[in-house]
């Protein structure tokens, strides 16, 4: 499906957007795809191509959407805007524009790869403001809870919070770059797009960065040569572990190999590490977790740049935790400036992919009003969202906020169950909460002595907070 849109009824006329549609329709159609190809598209329009485009991928091996116009920018939230749209309050939002998550869906039906493609970052001339939005993560998530999100890969035409460069010829410099390497044979499509990127840059003299996110199988993806998606003796080599992977995978890391147990990052031996992920990067290119890690090395080596460099690359190769970290970074001011904003929209793009810790961690942020308009009922319900996919943090934020009465009715012994639940999962905080109960006799009954026990256990578990409590009760007692 391919969309350009310029002549809008209430906003300036872009100037590149119909060249440039018409233009990758015509690359596409040469490489054999079938076109759903939209000019000047209403919501009516856009409704109706989206349709059709569904219909199609559901029995295509690849789907690509691509659009230039305007959209609303607020991450995976966010919305694509037909000619025909006023946007002058929040009400007309949903009837006059089009949820970006229906077009993943859409694309995500493809048996093996869905391409999004959103040269629309041109600002945003209409009324209402889009940033003021308060976006759920899991709006029109019908798309994603039933798996529409599978093997989609997503094109920003640059990074949040910035605005793209216009073209000063036919094309804008997302639409050339593409126009340049979609034809390459036998370029795999994750190095396709690495190089549309680098192209991008180069075209604007760094102003503009495409920006990339999404996860795909392990298959090899070409669109202009084909190939038979066998796994190569590399990929195989990949797969088993490497020096890499035992001196610097992460313990909850679910890409590492299993027989591996992880290493904690201040326990990384940073040199060590660094030149095993440095070799493993080179011998694996396109495999996500040996840059993830090697970002893990450099982080604990206090080379923040180097860290958020191949964080970056294990993202745009897949790595939905390497995203997730990103955010933390952003979130808590680790080695980059402190920017919840961009903290949120990594979150919401793992969020997207089901990823438990960034829910919770959406979650913290209704909770404190970082960034966000403070919603203590929007942060349970984050919580629940992660607490279903197992997350034992959040099964004991559940627990706090129904203890306090905050976004949902307060209720003690529901609260000392979430806490319990929690603890059993190994969570050290929740261990605290539970001694806490007992030793005051909230939600249940009083005993001192599994206080004291639970505590023991959390402090082991690595909690601070414990230890001080045990130390400050021993000094009580020898008083």
């Amino acid at each position: 499906m391919v969309v350009g849109n310029a002549n809008y009824a209430n906003a300036p006329r872009l100037a590149t957007s119909i060249n440039d549609a018409e233009d990758i329709a015509d690359a596409l159609t040469r490489l054999g795809f079938n076109i759903v190809l939209r000019r000047d598209a209403t919501a009516a329009d856009l409704r109706s191509a989206i349709e059709e485009f569904s219909l199609k991928s559901s029995k295509a091996d690849i789907a690509i959407v691509y659009y230039a116009g305007y959209s609303l920018n607020v991450g995976v939230g966010g919305y694509l805007v037909p000619i025909d749209a006023r946007l002058s309050a929040p009400s007309e939002l949903r009837a006059e524009t089009i949820p970006l998550p229906q077009v993943i869906f859409g694309a995500g039906k493809a048996h093996s790869l869905g391409l999004v493609v959103l040269d629309a970052l041109h600002g945003n001339p209409f009324p209402i403001e889009a940033e003021s939005l308060s976006i759920d993560p899991g709006a029109d998530a019908a798309s994603s809870r039933s798996g529409g999100a599978r093997n989609v890969l997503l094109l920003f035409a640059t990074e949040p919070k910035k605005i793209s460069v216009q073209g000063h010829g036919r094309n804008s410099p997302l639409a050339a770059a593409l126009l340049e390497n979609l034809p390459k044979p036998g370029l795999e499509i994750n190095f396709l797009l690495r190089n549309v990127r680098d192209h991008v840059r180069h075209a604007t003299h760094s102003e503009q960065t495409p920006y990339m996110y999404g996860q795909l199988s392990k298959q090899k993806i070409f669109l202009a040569s084909p190939k038979d998606g066998v796994a190569s003796t590399a990929q195989t080599e990949a797969a088993k572990v490497q020096p890499c992977d035992e001196l610097a995978a992460a313990p909850d890391d679910a890409a590492k190999p299993s027989e591996v147990a992880g290493v904690a990052l201040e326990k990384i031996v940073t040199a060590d590490a660094i030149a095993a992920c440095s070799d493993a990067v080179k011998r694996f290119p396109t495999t996500d977790r040996f840059y993830y890690q090697l970002g893990r090395a450099f982080f604990a080596a206090q080379n923040y740049d180097a860290a958020l460099t191949n964080y970056k690359k294990a993202f745009e190769l897949g790595s939905v935790r390497a995203l997730f970290t990103l955010g933390t970074l952003y979130d808590h001011g680790e080695g980059v400036g402190r920017d919840p904003a961009r903290a949120r929209f990594y979150y919401e793009i793992a969020a997207q992919k089901k990823f438990a810790p960034a829910i919770a961690s959406l979650g913290l942020l209704y909770e404190t009003g970082t960034g966000v308009t403070q919603d203590a009922a929007k942060a349970y319900e984050l919580y629940q969202r992660a607490a279903d996919l197992g997350d034992a943090g959040a099964i004991n934020k559940m627990g706090e906020l129904t203890e306090k009465g905050l976004g949902v009715a307060r209720n003690v012994k529901s609260a000392r169950a979430l806490y319990e639940r929690s603890a059993k999962m190994g969570h050290p905080e929740a261990t605290v909460n539970l001694a806490r109960c007992f030793a005051n006799g909230i939600g249940g009954r009083k005993d001192i002595p599994e206080a004291r026990k639970l505590l023991t256990r959390a402090a082991k578990a690595g909690s601070t907070q414990a230890r001080n409590i045990l130390a400050a009760t021993s000094r009580r007692e020898r008083k």
